[in-house]
């Protein structure tokens, strides 16, 4: 019987399908460890709407799809999990004095330990001119996080099962898989100016849907048709809101830029469900609070090569078992003309609760008419990443 590993994979990867996507929004940035403020033109004005004032004389048109994926399992839950479910079959079928007790101590090794993904994507409709450039924005992410948690009393039901006690099995366990989510999908419209004398000028207005999930049942009840009922476990909710951002251009080739942004300029604080537990509202309720988030940059950029670095001067609030996060990153881009690109990065957590990462990509852009990006990142513990982006401009 695989209760407790089939519990913890369904609690964190079956809510995917439940909600929107996620934060993996542009591969370019992802690349170079998440830095794209000061970089790049109006095609690649996802992370900084101010860079939708850049583009060539020639420029018509350009579209660009996003799409990637990321997992962190920074404190090798999954694989001890393996270990702890490998123990509880081995105990049920030919239990030894002392088992119990090391299956109830190997149960305590992944107690309150947390696994996390993220998908995404985005797309970016882009219509340069110098009257007032723009551009449709579609974005969506979903955060989900899943924690085991170990139950006291179950020492005394694995005792039972050592000692062979009729009719006492895993499905008596009483520790629990809690779940939590946050969704978010976006549609808006870009638009930029330029004051001229290097300053540079966006915005994006856009709607929003907002879906928060949180999901907690004994390991024997966990299955896939619960964790993904809306019913029970989510609760949708709709909004407006501004994103906001600009460049500084210095130098006499404009190759020194500061950038800032600010995402999310208007407040708002979202209810989430009440957590259930064996069917029941336990009155625990959870709450998601969208509050603004600053990044500023630096940036130096010349034919051959383009270099970032930036920090988040506030946190991203995280939801029920989701950590805040407070980033910074550094990111390299090498290029032959505009038709090969190599990038890497480096992106810190300074709240350290996510893996810091190290990223690579690779870019391929013939006659800066089609591109083809595809980006990697890895960090400490079992984290992994990936993107891939596609796009053209007339």
């Amino acid at each position: 019987m695989r209760k407790l590993s089939l519990a913890v994979s369904v609690a964190a990867l079956s809510a995917v399908p439940a909600l929107t996507l996620a934060d993996i929004y542009d591969a370019r940035s992802m690349g170079r460890g998440g830095a794209g403020l000061t970089m790049g033109e109006y095609n690649q004005a996802v992370l900084n709407p101010a860079l939708i004032n850049r583009f060539d004389e020639n420029d018509d048109f350009s579209f660009a799809l996003n799409a990637g994926v990321f997992a962190s399992d920074k404190d090798g839950m999954l694989e001890a999990t393996d270990d702890v479910q490998d123990s509880l079959d081995a105990l049920e079928a030919n239990p030894q004095p002392g088992d119990s007790q090391t299956v109830f101590d190997l149960m305590g090794t992944i107690d309150n330990k947390i696994v996390q993904a993220e998908v995404g994507t985005s797309i970016l409709l882009g219509i340069p001119n110098k009257t007032l450039p723009a551009a449709l924005v579609v974005k969506g992410k979903a955060v989900i996080g899943a924690v085991f948690e170990r139950a006291a009393g179950d020492l005394a039901i694995l005792q039972d099962i050592e000692n062979q006690v009729p009719g006492v099995t895993q499905d008596d366990l009483q520790s629990v898989v809690t779940a939590s989510a946050v969704g978010l999908a976006e549609a808006g419209l870009m638009f930029g100016h330029s004051l001229g004398n290097g300053l540079e000028l966006g915005a994006t207005v856009k709607a929003q849907k907002i879906e928060l999930y949180s999901y907690s049942e004994r390991i024997a009840n966990s299955d896939t048709a619960d964790v993904t009922d809306e019913e029970k476990f989510l609760e949708s909710h709709s909004a407006f809101n501004v994103d906001l951002g600009a460049t500084m251009r210095l130098g006499d080739q404009q190759q020194y830029v500061v950038a800032g942004t600010i995402e999310n300029l208007v407040p708002q604080t979202f209810d989430g469900p009440n957590r259930q537990f064996n069917g029941v509202d336990t009155g625990i309720t959870t709450e998601y609070k969208m509050e603004p988030v600053l990044t500023a940059a630096v940036g130096y950029a010349n034919s051959w090569v383009k270099a970032e670095g930036n920090v988040d001067l506030t946190q991203r609030n995280g939801y029920d078992l989701l950590t805040d996060a407070q980033f910074a990153r550094l990111g390299l881009e090498f290029s032959a003309g505009r038709h090969f690109h190599l990038r890497t990065g480096y992106r810190a957590d300074l709240k350290d609760n996510v893996s810091d990462m190290f990223t690579v990509g690779l870019g391929i852009t013939p006659f800066d008419r089609f591109n083809i990006d595809i980006s990697g990142m890895t960090g400490e513990g079992d984290t992994y990443g990936a993107a891939l982006q596609i796009g053209f401009k007339i």
